[in-house]
């Protein structure tokens, strides 16, 4: 799907009681630690887990492949505190647009069964304004049976029951009797679902030599000189790279080499113009990220929506601006989304304007331990006290946080996920 991510909706999941993300290209989320920001990847790596077509108990759980080998980590918690406290039920939703065309997609989990484990209670999308499949939704939904099923009504009429321990979105792509244009929709919403990534680099993780052929990213910065070397085979994306590598680090790289170790895994070398190489397991911590980065943002597999924990970490203050424009320009010519966690007041200094109008601020009212997410341009007064004050002053001194504090009586609370009363009294 080549369209973009407009709007994601948290309910109940975790410190995420009832709040809503609405995305740019370039969206950096800030705020104290603690006070909710890890709880967004953490919502997003579940709806990318359904893109990819697990289970419920695998998404929350984890996944392990033959051997034991994990091949996804659990969700921070698993089933049993991925609902807010006091909960059974988290839903989530995101909506996205491909040119003039919307898609949707939403779900209601029941996390709270010791029995059945965690199964979907609702499940809804749409695409191209026709529904695809709902479970609660319309003016005719389906009258639910038992917890083990979740009975969908597909298209216009067609009824399906389906195990409720797997998303019903990508249950449908394998389903005998779907129409067309329902598994086409899905597909869609499914393949937008999966090209998210979530990059959290690990420096010993980007220093292991990786097996050739590898063109993705692990999440710790896993396969970094496979990598490399898939997007050294493209002449123009290599020199790319290299410049960003001269303009970020001290060295004056003009070649990338690539050399087998024994067993026959690819470990990359940075050749400098004196011809001095450095390996990845020489290269300093800040190097590693830089590369990373770009290697992530400019891969010829590239994912279409990427979240940066800490996206400043381990940077020197004198590269940061370099940084944002290396994330803007992939924005631009990649088309890829960026959204990146900071609580680094040096980074905000370095905003654009069209930066500071996609910029959140995560916060915790004294007192609640719910997360409250304000896009920072529409905390009353903040533009004109922009005109004196810098963005990351006025994080420092606390300045952006009271504002939201003292305006949230005044902010009207986000619409609720529309469930309750669906759930309330099926239809019969």
């Amino acid at each position: 799907m080549s369209g973009v991510f407009k709007h994601f909706s948290f309910s109940r999941f975790k410190s995420l009681k009832n709040v809503e993300l609405v995305p740019g290209a370039f969206t950096l989320i800030v705020g104290a630690n603690a006070t909710g920001k890890s709880n967004i990847r953490d919502a997003l790596r579940v709806l990318h887990g359904i893109g990819l077509g697990y289970t419920w108990a695998e998404i929350l759980g984890g996944r392990y492949g033959a051997g034991g080998v994990l091949q996804w980590r659990p969700i921070r918690g698993g089933a049993v505190e991925t609902a807010t406290h006091g909960e059974e039920e988290f839903g989530l939703s995101t909506m996205l647009a491909d040119q003039d065309a919307l898609s949707s997609y939403f779900v209601f989990v029941r996390c709270s069964d010791s029995l059945l484990g965690p199964h979907s209670r609702v499940e809804d999308a749409e695409s191209h304004h026709h529904r695809l499949f709902t479970s609660h939704f319309g003016t005719k939904w389906p009258k639910q049976r038992n917890p083990h099923e979740l009975r969908v009504r597909v298209g216009k009429s067609k009824i399906i029951d389906l195990p409720s321990q797997t998303p019903a979105l990508t249950q449908l792509l394998h389903r005998r009797g779907v129409p067309e244009d329902v598994r086409a929709g899905c597909a869609e919403i499914a393949d937008a679902l999966s090209s998210i990534r979530f990059l959290d680099l690990h420096p010993d993780a980007m220093r292991e030599p990786s097996p050739p052929g590898v063109t993705i990213l692990g999440d710790r910065g896993e396969n970094l000189s496979s990598v490399l070397q898939a997007i050294s085979r493209d002449p123009a994306r290599k020199e790319a790279l290299l410049g960003w590598v001269r303009a970020l680090t001290p060295m004056d790289v003009t070649e990338l080499v690539f050399k087998l170790d024994h067993r026959g895994k690819v470990m990359v070398y940075l050749v400098e113009a004196d011809g001095v190489e450095t390996s990845a397991e020489s290269a300093s911590d800040g190097t590693l990220r830089f590369l990373a980065l770009a290697a992530a943002l400019h891969s010829p597999d590239t994912g279409k929506l990427f979240f940066f924990e800490e996206l400043d970490n381990g940077i020197h203050p004198t590269r940061m601006h370099l940084l944002l424009q290396l994330v803007r320009q992939a924005c631009k010519t990649q088309g890829v989304q960026v959204i990146a966690t900071t609580h680094n007041p040096a980074l905000l200094a370095f905003l654009d304007a069209e930066d500071r109008e996609h910029a959140v601020l995560t916060y915790r009212p004294e007192g609640s331990k719910y997360t409250k997410l304000r896009r920072i341009m529409s905390l009353p007064g903040v533009a004109e006290v922009l005109q004196t004050q810098d963005l990351g002053r006025l994080l420092t001194t606390g300045w952006l946080e009271d504002a939201a504090v003292f305006s949230d009586a005044d902010e009207p609370e986000p619409s609720p996920l529309a469930v309750d009363e669906a759930l309330d009294e099926d239809a019969p």
